[in-house]
């Protein structure tokens, strides 16, 4: 309760006005007081003086004189406070008073006490009074003491006086009273009051923090009311004006968020943040798949751990000895990875963390490794032929061209070399042009049929030197088809030569036709050596052999395939191979027709 602001106004607001009565009746009371003891004095002087001029020339052998005039000034005395009067000579003795039994007695026998400290002062010619307290500690009885003095200015009597002072504790009390009842009736005015000022502030603060409690929750569409021009009125357009702006920022940032969670999320390159400690803060999916990780992994995992599951040694420690952007080349199976490192830093320019970006580079090291690969296998093809043609040329230039026969041979194996190489630099200049799409197509509607009986045709010395036996089985007619006649042709060539160079003697071929979902199909199915299982993926690059030293042989130059299967893809159509060691191989080509 007391926790609340709005009782903390009131309580301050109470103590305050109480202080303030407190204060105020303190110096009411402390003043009132004195005016009544001032009052009281002035009248006992008064009283005094008009006694002293009585009784100044009598003599103080002459006593019943002096109790008469004290009789006769007590009768009309206007001061019902003062109850004892005495005249008492310089010895303290009685004279006379309005005490009965008193006269001829010594003062100090009538009060029962040591002499009052006002006589004291008297004997010196002053006037003196003193306020007798009772055992309460209130005042009780004023004492007042004044010298009567004879012409040649000596004190020779004493008048002693004493009042009550009933009558000014009454009056204290009262208004000690009223004090006290205005008091309470300021308190509560005060609290009613300080009560209703809390609520005018404290209200618009419990409805901006309500307010700001929905903000957090999210909640940006509810507006305060502004009901005043002053501090708080101010204070609330400025709750609706920072409102509105956090929504809009908000929302920028909430889309900011998007794109860059919509980026991270979806973008090839692997990310992952880490702090300095190295504990991994975020992981984007394709880092996660990159890595081949499980996504379960990363959650409150350290860097070190995590590449360590990849047999990686890497951590924070070599991140900041790392130069930044420099790239890093890491291997986790058969994936190559670019892995770049970056600080990001706060305002202060101090290091939070680091982000490492990873580049999957698998399929460029590949070309790359294909690319040195292709210029080393052209290279090998053109030199072994051109080494032989110049050894066999150099032999005739040193005599052998005068022997006709052997002339003739040697001449026979230049010409063999020299077509080899011919055709070698006319597939690769094929190649270059359909990798360039810088291909003329002579496209024209002609007869897959009739292309395959004529290739069958081309082939048949071929087939029955190897004693081979091809059957064309043609499913359903075949419709006619737009394209290059002379590629189709050269493609089919290609794949039934090599279904023949490589199934051992009197082999099966068989080429199948056939047409469905608007595609024609011809399949070249072997029972020759097959393709081992390791090398099918490899099948279509260029210059690979299954057999080098065979294949070599036998005149290839390990560009069909992949000439065949850019062929038929500029076709729109598909080429696969199946395959099985030993037993034969399936090529089945897919035109739309």
């Amino acid at each position: 309760m007391f926790k609340s602001i709005q009782w903390k106004i009131v309580i301050i607001y109470f103590l305050l006005v109480f202080l303030a009565m407190v204060i105020v009746g303190a110096i009411i009371i402390t003043q009132l007081e004195q005016y009544h003891q001032d009052n009281l004095i002035e009248t006992l002087d008064k009283e005094a003086q008009l006694l002293s001029v009585q009784i100044r020339n009598i003599n103080p052998v002459g006593a019943p004189d002096i109790q008469r005039v004290i009789e006769r000034w007590y009768e009309v005395s206007l001061s019902p406070q003062i109850r004892e009067v005495y005249v008492l000579s310089t010895e303290r003795l009685i004279l006379g008073s309005n005490v009965q039994g008193a006269n001829d007695s010594y003062i100090a026998d009538i009060l029962g006490t040591d002499p009052p400290t006002v006589l004291h002062s008297s004997l010196t010619g002053k006037k003196e009074t003193e306020v007798v307290k009772n055992e309460n500690g209130e005042m009780h009885i004023m004492d007042y003491a004044f010298p009567v003095k004879n012409a040649s200015n000596q004190v020779e009597k004493i008048i002693y006086m004493r009042a009550g002072m009933m009558g000014v504790r009454a009056t204290l009390d009262k208004a000690k009273n009223i004090l006290t009842s205005a008091t309470l009736l300021a308190l509560i005015i005060t609290v009613i009051l300080g009560s209703l000022l809390a609520r005018s502030i404290t209200g618009p603060i419990k409805e901006v923090t309500s307010k700001a409690e929905k903000m957090a929750e999210g909640d940006f569409d509810h507006r305060l009311e502004v009901k005043s021009t002053d501090e708080i009125g101010q204070l609330t357009q400025m709750f609706n004006y920072l409102t509105g702006k956090l929504k809009l920022t908000l929302g920028e940032i909430e889309s900011e968020k998007g794109k860059m969670e919509a980026i991270l999320t979806y973008m090839t390159d692997g990310v992952i943040a880490v702090n300095t400690d190295g504990n991994i803060i975020h992981a984007n999916p394709a880092a996660i798949r990159l890595l081949g990780i499980k996504h379960s992994d990363m959650h409150e995992a350290k860097l070190e751990e995590l590449f360590a599951t990849v047999n990686i040694d890497m951590s924070v420690s070599k991140i900041k000895k790392h130069p930044t952007n420099e790239e890093m080349i890491i291997q986790i199976g058969d994936t190559i990875l670019n892995m770049e490192t970056a600080a990001f830093k706060s305002e202060q320019k101090k290091t939070l963390g680091y982000i490492l970006v990873f580049q999957d580079i698998t399929e460029q090291h590949k070309l790359e490794t294909m690319r040195k690969e292709y210029v080393a296998n052209v290279s090998h093809e053109l030199r072994t032929p051109l080494t032989t043609v110049r050894s066999y040329v150099e032999t005739l230039l040193e005599g052998a061209i005068d022997q006709k026969e052997l002339a003739v041979d040697f001449l026979t194996v230049v010409n063999s070399e020299a077509e080899r190489m011919t055709r070698l630099v006319k597939d690769l200049l094929l190649l270059s042009k359909l990798d360039y799409q810088q291909t003329q197509w002579n496209k024209i509607q002609f007869s897959l049929e009739k292309i395959i009986d004529e290739t069958v045709k081309k082939l048949d010395i071929p087939i029955k030197q190897k004693g081979h036996t091809l059957t064309v089985k043609k499913m359903s007619p075949l419709p006619l088809f737009d394209g290059d006649k002379d590629r189709i042709e050269q493609v089919i060539l290609n794949i039934v030569s090599n279904a023949i160079k490589y199934t051992p003697d009197k082999g099966e071929i068989e080429v199948i036709t056939g047409y469905s979902d608007g595609k024609a199909s011809i399949v070249v199915k072997d029972n020759g050596i097959g393709i081992p299982e390791n090398d099918m993926p490899r099948i279509f690059e260029r210059f690979y052999r299954v057999d080098k030293s065979r294949a070599r042989e036998l005149g290839g130059t390990g560009l069909g395939l992949s000439i065949a299967r850019q062929i038929i893809e500029a076709h729109k159509g598909q080429i696969e191979i199946s395959s099985t060691h030993g037993k034969g191989t399936t090529v089945t080509i897919l035109l739309p027709a």
